[in-house]
């Protein structure tokens, strides 16, 4: 049986910026659950940067339909998030990181909304990788670094000790992340990872300068079968 699941990431939903490069946040994020419809994709991973806090209500409400996991960026704000998110197993006042687990495979979800992942994690993370499974890691900013200048302006701070932890376990581990606006796979040792598109506007893969365009928004589809990933990205 094939598991099909729905990575979404980046809409800004309300956001100055997108508003004025003319991105409709909004209409992109109902095209994109009628797209989840049309392919019966029940089950939702957002990557992160939800957008404005007065925007969390109606986001929360249009997936309240789907089996939600989540993974703050560092747009988003935890205090509100809450209010309308509950997971049982993050016990942070303030953080949200969490595991959950099938039959072949770790799902780990860390909190990267500081921009930076502080200790408290790190210790924990050490723990959870202790597993005999294939290891699938949801973290809004990405750990390996990309030839582009938005990997050198704004990439998370500290990636290093997290890319130590994974490199130091036998697991195959696959990396969702979002934040960069593009598409992007790259792979090192055991690590592979994937930057998706964001719901909202794009930004070039380029190495010298960060230019943004409004033609494309999307999301990607993961899809589990037994032990294998693959996936595909959906673009509009």
């Amino acid at each position: 049986m094939i598991k099909k699941i729905a990575y979404i990431t980046d809409v800004h939903v309300d956001e100055d910026f997108p508003k004025g490069i003319g991105v409709d946040a909004r209409q992109n994020w109902k095209t994109i659950l009628e797209d989840l419809s049309s392919r019966n994709i029940e089950e939702v991973i957002y990557g992160g940067d939800i957008g404005e806090k007065l925007s969390n209500s109606w986001f929360f409400e249009s997936l309240e339909n789907y089996k939600l996991s989540i993974s703050l960026g560092n747009h988003d704000d935890f205090s509100e998030v809450k209010k309308y998110y509950t997971n049982n197993q993050c016990t942070e006042v303030d953080l949200l990181f969490y595991t959950k687990e099938d039959d072949f495979f770790k799902f780990i979800f860390l909190d990267s909304s500081a921009e930076v992942v502080d200790n408290t994690q790190l210790l924990w993370l050490k723990s959870e990788l202790v597993t005999s499974k294939k290891i699938l890691l949801f973290i809004h900013h990405p750990i390996l670094s990309i030839p582009a200048i938005i990997d050198k302006k704004f990439a998370l701070k500290g990636r290093q000790k997290i890319k130590d932890l994974l490199l130091n376990i036998d697991n195959n581990i696959t990396i969702f992340s979002g934040h960069y606006h593009m598409e992007d796979y790259s792979n090192y040792r055991n690590i592979s990872q994937y930057i998706t598109p964001a719901a909202s506007y794009q930004v070039e893969k380029n190495p010298k300068e960060i230019k943004v365009h409004n033609n494309s928004f999307g999301y990607r589809i993961i899809e589990l079968q037994k032990d294998c990933v693959n996936t595909e990205v959906i673009l509009f």
